[in-house]
């Protein structure tokens, strides 16, 4: 809501690419597992020039990586048109979530009929004032308030 051309672009499209995109823009932008990730290494490997050791616990960050400038161009901007192939908003390889396809599948959907039905669909209050949770595992906010 914050970038009035992305509402208006997935309201007026009927491309599945297009939906694809921006739902995909919106996971890496706004990953919703906050929590840090633990996984131990099963082998020695080296990740950005430091050694890991096999057994070593290794913790990360899904939305850092999400925003890392080595994945793509300009990561703390918002683009419905990137296409952010490669995402890690539910995962990597063999922990990958299961449900990932219903998630991407309920807002393409979703969206643009919602954004249909309510055209004029808009935050209520300014963009400041939104309290995110950030205290919490999973990334939101704790009210929306909208009017149309």
């Amino acid at each position: 809501m914050r970038n009035p051309e992305a509402p208006a672009r997935i309201r007026d499209t009927d491309d599945p690419a297009v939906l694809a995109n921006a739902v995909k823009e919106l996971l890496r932008y706004l990953t919703i597992a906050q929590d840090m990730i633990v996984r131990v290494a099963l082998e020695d490997l080296t990740i950005g020039g430091q050694l890991v050791r096999a057994g070593d616990t290794l913790v990360t960050n899904l939305s850092a990586g999400n925003r890392d400038s080595t994945f793509l161009t300009g990561p703390d901007r918002f683009d419905i048109g990137r296409g952010a192939r490669g995402h890690l908003a539910f995962g990597y390889g063999v922990h990958q979530r299961l449900g990932q396809s219903l998630a991407r599948a309920e807002p393409e959907i979703a969206l643009p009929a919602l954004l249909r039905r309510l055209p004029e669909l808009r935050l209520a209050v300014p963009a400041e004032e939104l309290r995110f949770r950030h205290e919490m595992a999973t990334y939101g906010v704790h009210e929306l308030p909208v009017a149309w």
